[in-house]
């Protein structure tokens, strides 16, 4: 198959870009406003999974739209448990030629008993991503809502919420701004609204009060498998509506027509061997409370869609399209919504977009979301396939600039990876095994069967060729 370049994919397939012409940029735009792209659905959701992600590359949140109580679960990309270690194991080299010659002699329980006793790394687990707690937001008397909507705006990178109860209607629109740094959190109503606001937390944190409308939670990341937390961390609510005050721990607001949160994340991180960073959230939520809410949701869309509108794909379209998104893929069985498959794939686009930018840490196993502290496969980088996974579609699908965290940290492997071929093989060069973390560890773990698997390192380097040929 002939390898097709950037540009001249760019024009075979109706993707735009500053290089193509304006008629091409109005056709684009026209499609994305003629063809909604929603996720939606007629009730809140009911556990995490079922919740709508918003995210600007570094920061995440879980969108879950309860009318008498609204969870944001919020992440920041650099939130790991432990600090910078040293998991290679100098047992390995000296076991090294003896397990080769079990190998060589078809001995391979023998092998893999003295692999796991003596090559492992110590420990012999990565560091897990870890949230960093929950904002809620309590509406009293709302338990009782009709015409209920929660919906994903996938071509605005916008969440919304909207449901009546009685005769007034109350609407939250939420977003995960990349060119301000914060979550944005807009409340309307056409009566009045009374709520308050507080963090909850798994980690070792405690909130304070910054003036009568913000709330900063300080905390430290937690331990793993013997590696103690070394990171700060912060993040913060600032409200503004016209009668906010602090009460404890919690923020008041009373009879508001519309209300606008800005939340920030930050910790000390400031690369895979330094935490002596500064997390001071409140510098960015008063900087970004300058600007108004249109001004922060115009530049919040267009910086999205500089990058979204790049592909657009056609595979026509239902009245399944029409019914909410849980309803759909028993109709898409029946070949009934083929609508649904090019949802799917613009989702994807938009879950990479909102998971990994230039400067950010690479999406992990979950993208940047996750609500656990000890989250299933420690939600790292599994860099023996689902790593690559995530970013197979990054330059196919025109988000070559979204690749950028990826490569970064194929360089920052190196040197750890040297370290772990000269300790665990007594080999020049790098390696790096079937995992890393945030620390960009590259020893084997989790056990020989698995984990002792050399090429990792090679593997991740074909994203570099693939970015390469691409651009």
């Amino acid at each position: 198959m002939k390898k097709i370049t950037r540009r001249k994919f760019l024009v075979d397939a109706g993707v735009t870009a500053a290089a193509l012409p304006v008629v091409s940029l109005a056709k684009t735009a026209s499609y994305f406003a003629s063809e909604p792209l929603l996720l939606w659905y007629d009730r809140p959701a009911q556990e995490w999974t079922e919740a709508l992600p918003i995210g600007n590359g570094r920061l995440g949140a879980m969108i879950f739209g309860g009318p008498a109580g609204e969870q944001l679960q919020l992440n920041e990309d650099t939130l790991y448990a432990g600090q910078p270690y040293d998991p290679n194991n100098p047992e390995s080299v000296k076991a090294l030629p003896e397990a080769r010659r079990l190998i060589f002699e078809g001995k391979y329980k023998e092998a893999h008993d003295l692999v796991g006793a003596k090559m492992m790394a110590r420990p012999i687990k990565q560091m897990p991503y870890e949230p960093v707690g929950d904002l809620k937001l309590l509406f009293p008397g709302h338990e009782n809502a009709t015409d209920y909507r929660r919906e994903l705006d996938l071509n605005t990178a916008i969440a919304t919420v909207s449901y009546k109860v009685g005769a007034t209607t109350f609407t939250r629109e939420m977003f995960a701004s990349p060119v301000d740094q914060v979550i944005v959190v807009r409340l309307t109503t056409n009566g009045r609204l009374n709520f308050t606001a507080h963090f909850e937390t798994p980690q070792k944190a405690a909130v304070s009060n910054h003036g009568s409308n913000t709330l900063i939670l300080r905390g430290i990341n937690g331990d793993a498998f013997g590696i103690t937390g070394g990171l700060k961390f912060e993040a913060g609510v600032l409200v503004l509506a016209r009668e906010a005050t602090t009460e404890n721990d919690r923020i008041i607001v009373k009879d508001a027509e519309s209300v606008l949160l800005l939340i920030a994340a930050a910790t000390s991180y400031r690369s895979y061997k330094d935490v002596s960073g500064n997390p001071n959230v409140i510098a960015t939520l008063q900087k970004a409370a300058r600007k108004s809410f249109e001004t922060l949701r115009a530049e919040h869309v267009r910086e999205h869609q500089r990058l979204f509108h790049r592909v657009k794909l056609n595979l026509g379209r239902t009245a399944a399209a029409d019914l909410p998104t849980d309803q759909r893929p028993s109709q898409f069985l029946q070949g009934l919504d083929p609508h649904l498959a090019m949802l799917y794939f613009q989702y994807g686009r938009y879950l990479l977009i909102s998971s990994s930018r230039p400067g950010t840490q690479p999406a992990n196993l979950q993208g940047i979301w996750n609500h656990l502290m000890t989250p299933p496969w420690e939600s790292k980088y599994t860099i023996n396939i689902n790593t690559e996974m995530n970013y197979w579609p990054a330059e196919p699908a025109n988000l070559s600039e979204c690749h950028e965290p990826l490569l970064r940290m194929v360089s920052e492997l190196v040197e750890n990876g040297a370290r772990t071929a000269r300790v665990q093989y007594g080999a020049r060069g790098w390696v790096c095994h079937h995992n890393t973390d945030l620390w960009r560890q590259t020893a084997p773990i989790d056990g020989p069967l698995w984990g002792f698997w050399p090429t990792g390192g090679a593997w991740l380097c074909t994203h570099l060729w693939d970015h390469y040929e691409f651009t």
